[in-house]
């Protein structure tokens, strides 16, 4: 069957609760599962590298997953108004699927957190959407008919 792939890097929680949330609504799409994953931080010079299988919760992103999903949204949490390193760098080892065109015409969408105000979040989804683009991706997001956009107190935009 095939799957919608939820891809986020989170380190404080909030994307990776964000990321259950989709997820939680992706499964309720007839016709699709849904794939939760999640990348390793990047290894320092004074850090362990990360175990290949997390201890806890989602498994670690692959190529194949990536390469095999119908579509895809793609989380994390906003640095200095770009996504996380880690997520970045998981996006910087896919140039074999930019090669083959792997990605091309699949959808996608973007999302992310920041514990401030005016942090950056808008230019940290078209952080996001960069690489997206390049792999030929399609852009989706939720419209303002989403009667839900007009409510929140607390966020969202298209």
């Amino acid at each position: 069957m095939p799957y919608i792939l939820v891809l986020y890097y989170s380190r404080g929680g909030k994307t990776a609760e964000m990321a259950t949330h989709i997820a939680r609504g992706v499964s309720q799409v007839d016709g699709f599962e849904v794939r939760l994953r999640t990348v390793p931080p990047v290894v320092t010079a004074i850090e362990e590298p990360a175990a290949s299988i997390p201890d806890s919760g989602p498994l670690y992103c692959e190529e194949e997953d990536l390469r095999d999903c119908a579509g895809l949204v793609l989380g994390s949490p906003t640095r200095f108004g770009n996504m996380a390193a880690p997520l970045k760098h998981f996006i910087d080892q896919t140039s074999a699927l930019w090669l083959t065109g792997a990605l091309i015409n699949k959808p996608a969408a973007v999302f992310t957190a920041t514990s401030s105000l005016h942090g950056g979040q808008e230019s940290t989804l078209l952080s996001m959407m960069l690489p997206l683009l390049h792999h030929g991706m399609l852009m989706v997001g939720l419209p303002y008919s989403e009667s839900g956009l007009r409510k929140t107190v607390g966020g969202g935009t298209p």
